[in-house]
């Protein structure tokens, strides 16, 4: 198939010898249009906006993109995405993230820091042709600053509430730009249990970037971006008899996590062909502890740990010609990633006595004995190492007639993993009066499991301009999310087979609800959507406007439950079928020195077929998408002698929210606002600025815990200030 294309091509490619070369940067949009001709929603947040907003993480964009909704809760690790009604706590991301033209593989390192960002882009809608697995969504891409940008080398410093401190350099050496950033937080949650913050942070993180054209027809660029935190996490509150209850639990939650990532680009043109090849190598060191009953009882707790690394490769071929009216593009991607996971879950003497003991001896007659367990602690011990590849082949075409503009396109997607497992449960029991001594149990779980797909990925667009700054388009396309297997539901398994076990032994019935939980449940499908969308588009001079509605049909939707009765694990499962059906608007109005953004979307969200064995949720909303996003702001620069005055106001909204499949916990629509004010010299920057500044109260996250309620909050009313200088 590629190289029918490739021949195709070539013949069809005369060369143009007055043809202008592709500049020198490599952006990091695949598209061979540009962004305004895409017929898919664009929102392009550029590097003073991010600065203005006080926009750091990729978390912040939440709202800011319509639709895009990104709660901040427990720690780094747990970067969960919803978008478009799409979305789930675990595994893989609904939403791809490109740094300077690579892809992030994996979902633990999307929380991270950055400074010296020239833009954001957002693709919205699945973009499966171009960008593969797990862009369903959309896609994110952050592009650095780069050397031919020529930088200002800058130094910042912000401190504020809770003593939160960020300090961070971007320089400009030659062919090169490096930034670095650090960031601490006391935290803004207390422990009631043990009297103190329980989610600090401290964070470092830095980017070198260094590019260089080797001659006239070969450039080259590198991008590498590491992070170092230690945090701890997790303020979860138990919800009882309808009240939320302070955060208070008694084992230790903290998250530590290094990542590596270098992407490597090359662009080689001639006057009729531009080629670009792309490398990368992604490094991920990360440690978990978690308190997993939220409560001060000893019942369990969890670790995992984890050690993967990843590349990728991709090579593409398009047209020189960027004004021909047939631009092609054809490309190979392949990726290949090993994740080795340590995951032991720790039951302690409050989870061996009611888990097991009570409702064992509940059903002994005391005349005859009963059960005892001498550990006081009863380890689940769980080894993974989960290997996973995908390789792709994929063709892009736009023809441009007239006013006309359309694409066509089709993505071979093949995909494939294997899980090794092994685990091991062991304890010493004793039935007393009958046994004279303890007896040890062990249940070794070992195995392997495997899963292979095939996606086939088209694309089909129209876009008509009906003038010089007005466009209307229609897009049909296919995403899809990869699929993959369960680890955390290991524990409910191997607790199961000890319960069994010792049932077996004893001839005793536990009265326990059984958790429909086994090996067949370690994986999952992969999730696929087919998106209908309509939208317009408006760029005139410092106006800018665009409105669309779309409809997505999802199929195996991946969800993330808790398996019925006492369980302590959760899992990935695929819902049948769902659907979501929105619109979103975005508009931007920068009259002189005023300047105004909006961003707003609509989204119902629901389950169409789903039925997990218990319940029919068939009509119920799906869980954790809010309906609406809603991002307001507004600004003014005042000349005040040798120095300007900026004033910006941000107002963020999102909700309602259906927490469970049930739909019987809600939460109602919210919001905050925001404010920064600054004075900005020739070389100096001194502001203000606050975060909630409403103190508004709100949840971010639910989720519940051996049949316990829980949830995270927002934060509270933070104030900051800050200065940065030029030099």
């Amino acid at each position: 198939m590629l190289a029918v294309l490739f021949i195709s091509l070539l013949s069809v490619v005369s060369p143009v010898r007055d043809t202008l070369l592709v500049p020198a940067t490599v952006t990091a949009l695949k598209e061979t249009v540009s962004p305004d001709k895409i017929a898919s929603p664009v929102s392009i947040i550029r590097n003073t906006g991010l600065q203005r907003s006080s926009t750091y993480r990729p978390l912040m964009l939440s709202g800011m993109v319509p639709g895009l909704y990104i709660p901040e809760y427990g720690a780094s690790l747990t970067s969960t995405i919803y978008l478009r009604g799409l979305g789930s706590r675990m595994e893989n991301p609904v939403m791809g993230l490109y740094l300077d033209g690579f892809p992030v593989l994996d979902k633990n390192t999307f929380d991270f820091d950055w400074s010296g960002i020239r833009s954001a882009t957002m693709l919205r809608g699945p973009q499966g042709t171009l960008y593969g697995r797990n862009s369903m969504g959309g896609v994110l891409s952050l592009q650095s600053l780069s050397p031919s940008d020529r930088p200002e080398s800058s130094v910042y410093l912000e401190y504020g509430s809770s003593s939160s401190l960020r300090t961070g350099i971007v320089s400009a050496i030659g062919n090169s730009v490096i930034s670095a950033s650090y960031r601490h937080s006391n935290g803004f949650f207390l422990n009631g249990f043990k009297g103190e913050y329980c989610d600090p942070y401290d964070g470092l993180s830095a980017h070198w970037k260094w590019e260089r054209p080797l001659n006239e027809k070969i450039h080259l660029s590198n991008s590498l971006w590491t992070s170092l935190s230690k945090e701890g996490g997790f303020a979860y509150g138990q919800l009882k008899d309808g009240v939320l209850h302070p955060v208070s639990y008694n084992d230790e939650g903290s998250y530590k996590r290094f990542s590596l990532m270098n992407g490597v680009n090359a662009r080689w043109f001639s006057e009729a062909i531009v080629a670009d090849a792309s490398a990368s190598i992604q490094l991920l060191s990360d440690n978990m502890r978690m308190d997993q009953d939220y409560t001060s009882d000893s019942v369990f707790t969890l670790q995992q740990r984890q050690m993967s690394c990843a590349g990728t490769m991709e090579f593409r071929l398009k047209r020189a010609d960027s004004r021909a009216a047939w631009q092609p593009q054809t490309g190979v991607f392949a990726l290949y990633k090993l994740n080795h996971m340590f995951a032991p879950v720790t039951f302690k003497q409050d989870g061996i006595q009611r888990l097991i003991l009570d409702n064992a001896n509940s059903h002994i007659p005391s005349e005859i004995g009963y059960l005892s367990i001498a550990d006081s602690e009863f380890p689940v011990d769980s080894d993974f190492l989960i290997g996973g590849w995908n390789i792709a082949l994929f063709h892009e075409s736009v023809f441009t007639s007239g006013r006309w503009q359309f694409t066509g396109g089709l993505r071979l997607d093949c995909e494939g993993g294997r899980m090794d497992y092994d685990c091991l449960a062991s304890l010493n029991y004793r039935f007393v009066p009958t046994m004279g001594s303890d007896k040890r149990f062990s249940v070794p779980y070992k195995g392997f499991a495997v899963h292979n797909a095939v996606e086939l990925l088209p694309k089909l667009s129209v876009l008509y301009r009906t003038s010089k700054s007005v466009s209307l388009y229609t897009t049909i396309s296919k995403g899809y999310r990869a699929g993959g297997f369960n680890t955390q539901i290991f524990s409910d398994i191997l607790q199961n087979m000890t319960m069994n076990g010792l049932m077996k032994d004893l001839g005793v019935y536990l009265d326990r609800p059984i958790v429909s939980v086994s090996a067949d449940d370690t994986e999952y499908a992969p999730e696929s959507a087919w998106n209908f969308e309509a939208g317009s588009r408006i760029r005139r001079d410092d106006f800018r406007a665009e409105l669309s509605a779309y409809y997505i049909a999802v199929r195996n939707q991946q969800l993330t439950v808790f398996p019925p009765g006492m369980s302590t694990g959760r899992m990935m499962t695929n819902a049948g079928l769902s659907r979501s059906l929105g619109a979103e608007a975005e508009l931007e109005w920068t009259p002189g020195d005023f300047r105004t953004r909006a961003a707003w979307s609509w989204c119902d969200a629901r389950f169409m077929r789903y039925n997990d064995g218990n319940n029919d949720y068939g009509g119920c909303r799906i869980p954790y998408v809010p309906q609406y996003t809603l991002h307001l702001s507004a600004g003014h620069s005042l000349k005040l002698g040798r120095c300007v005055l900026e004033t910006d106001a941000f107002l963020h909204g999102e909700g309602p929210f259906w927490w469970n499949e049930t739909n019987t916990v809600y939460e109602p629509f919210r919001l905050r606002l925001d404010s920064r004010i600054a004075l900005v010299f020739d070389k100096v920057e001194i502001y203000i600025r606050g975060e909630n500044l409403t103190d508004t109260p709100g949840r971010s996250f639910y989720f519940k815990s051996i049949g316990n309620e829980f949830f995270a909050r927002i934060k509270p009313r933070t104030l900051f200030a800050g200065t940065s200088i030029k030099f």
